[in-house]
This record gives structure tokens, sequence and C-alpha cells, in this order.
């Protein structure tokens, strides 16, 4: 909402970049002030640190631990159970060739399904996003009220989605956020010209449903992806988002200027391709999620033996078949 009244006061693009970023600045002090995931330090061999995180958490919600000499004995078990090539940390993996680190994601069947199904889905929802974002001169006689609007309906979808993923899931509810986009966006394509209220009411349709999808696939990728690998999944994806966002102007601009109705034909059929795809991960709402890719895919062969959801138990591979996996990896 602030951006179209940025965009309404100060109409040289140069200035309006740099008053929209700049408060970006106030964040970065706020960095070294988190602590670091405790599921990710037990991941990385370091439970000393992840105890001293958990016992400043407990301390903060005024929460009992367990004894020391306890806690201590449940993250050297946890420690333990990790196979020893996921505990190299992050700054060791700098030099490593990128493109081995993501080739990663592809190594075994259950992790390439889920990394194939989120980029494509990161990649479709930065379109869309952005698109029905720069859209605003094509659907609005005024484009800076139209920003405002899109920004105001996005209050609600942010306060309301949480719960609705915990009551219906996050596969089924982002599904349905891709398919409600997509109807609504075909729609707006066949839309005349002359029935603008209609038009405007579609589009802000489309964008709170990619608002929701881009909300949900956000934290659903993090429940995915397992811990050891996690950082590189989550990363890979926003790359995609990222790609999906330089792609978005050549479809808003160029194809719209030969075929107006172009652009939402385009967010519309992949909205629903997205949706799909989706329908392609297994779902992850209340259940305990996998440190490792060796657990991951333990899960899913045991699923597919009959065993239950691909997240369902707390299943693990026994120490050697884990040892020899993250080796492959």
């Amino acid at each position: 909402m602030l951006y179209g009244l940025l965009g309404y006061l100060i109409r040289d693009w140069r200035l309006l970049q740099t008053a929209a970023t700049l408060p970006g600045l106030l964040v970065m002090p706020v960095i070294w002030m988190i602590d670091e995931s405790p599921r990710w330090l037990i991941v990385n061999g370091r439970p000393r640190e992840a105890l001293q995180v958990l016992t400043k958490v407990a301390r903060w919600h005024g929460v009992d631990l367990p004894p020391e000499a306890e806690m201590k004995a449940v993250l050297e078990e946890q420690n333990a159970e990790v196979p020893a090539g996921a505990r190299q940390s992050s700054v060791e993996k700098v030099p490593s060739s990128f493109v081995a680190e993501i080739l990663v994601l592809f190594r075994t069947p259950q992790l390439r399904t889920i990394t194939l199904c989120i980029l494509f889905d990161f990649l479709i929802v930065g379109i869309v996003y952005y698109g029905m974002s720069l859209s605003g001169t094509n659907i609005s006689d005024d484009p800076f009220m139209y920003i405002v609007l899109c920004g105001l309906m996005d209050v609600p979808v942010y306060l309301c989605i949480g719960r609705i993923m915990e009551r219906f899931g996050r596969r089924v509810t982002l599904s349905l956020c891709y398919f409600i986009a997509a109807v609504v966006l075909l729609a707006l394509s066949v839309t005349p010209d002359a029935h603008s209220t209609v038009i405007i009411l579609l589009a802000i349709m489309g964008r709170m449903a990619a608002a929701a999808a881009f909300q949900i696939v956000l934290f659903y990728s993090n429940e995915l992806f397992p811990t050891e690998v996690r950082s590189r999944g989550v990363g890979a994806s926003f790359v995609m988002s990222c790609s999906g966002g330089i792609v978005t102007p050549f479809i808003t601009d160029q194809v719209s200027a030969m075929y107006p109705w172009a652009p939402f034909v385009v967010f519309g059929v992949g909205s629903s391709l997205a949706g799909l795809g989706t329908l392609l991960l297994p779902e992850t709402r209340g259940q305990t999620l996998p440190d490792t890719v060796a657990e991951l895919e333990a899960r899913a062969k045991n699923r597919r033996a009959g065993g239950g959801g691909v997240f369902a138990a707390n299943t693990r591979l026994p120490e050697c078949a884990q040892s020899s996996l993250s080796q492959n990896i």
C-alpha cells in the first residue's frame, strides 16, 4: 500500500527505487541478533550450541527443560544418528561448486520430485504475483490506486492463511490457491474492456490467490526439504521465484502490446499446471519432519510399501544404509 503512495508522489523511477529500498538497510543489524536453528546445529554436529539456544528459548517462554545431563544425552543421540557427510558447516561449503550443491537436490527419487515441483511452484507464483502487480496500467486507469488495493487485499490473506493451512493442510490449500488463480485469470482474459469494475475485481482476486500461494509455498518448502539440504532447496527456490520476476515484465509489456489477453492466459495456464504439480507433493501438516535425505527416502519407501504417509512415521534407515546414501549424495 505504501509503495502505491510512493509511486504517486515520486514519479522519477530512480528516486522511487531509492526511497523504497533504503529502509531495507534497517533489517541488517537484526540479522546478528537471531540464533541459529537448533535442528540445523544438531544436523551439523554442534549439539552444545543447540542446547544453548534451547535453554534461551525455554527461559524466554518460562518453560523448564529436563535436566542438563538428560538434554545433552538426547542431543548427542540425535547427533550420532546424523551421517558424517551432513556435518560440514556452511562456511566449509563455500568453496564447493555451486552446480554440485544444486545437483544434490536431484540425487534421490523423493527429493527429486519435491525439488522439481517446488521449483516450478516458485517460478509460477513469482510470475503471477509480480505479473498482476505490473499489469496495473493494463487493468485500471489509476495504477496507483490499483497497487494500493492489491496491498490492502493482501492483509486478510496474510492474517488468515496460517489458520487455513492448519485446518486443511499445506498441499490441498496450495493447490486450491493455484486453481482459483487459474480460473480467475482465464476469466479475466475473456472479459470485455467495457466491464472495468469486473476486470478490477477479477484482477484483485487473482492477486489475492497468488499472494496466498506465495505465503504457503514459502512455508511449505521449509517443511518439505530435509534439514541437511534445506538451505540449498529454499535458496534454489528463491532463485526460481526471482527468475519469474525477471521474465514477468516481458510478458506484461511486450506480449500484451500484441495480444492484451495473452498475459492472463499465460498466468492462468501456468497456475493450473502448478496446482496439478503440487498434488504430487507429500502433506506435512502435523508430521515429524525429516532431518536427513536418508530419512526422507526411507519414509517414501515405507509409503510405497503400504506403511503410511511419507512423513507419517519417524522412520530411519539402518546406520550402514544412512552412511551409504549420505556418501552417494
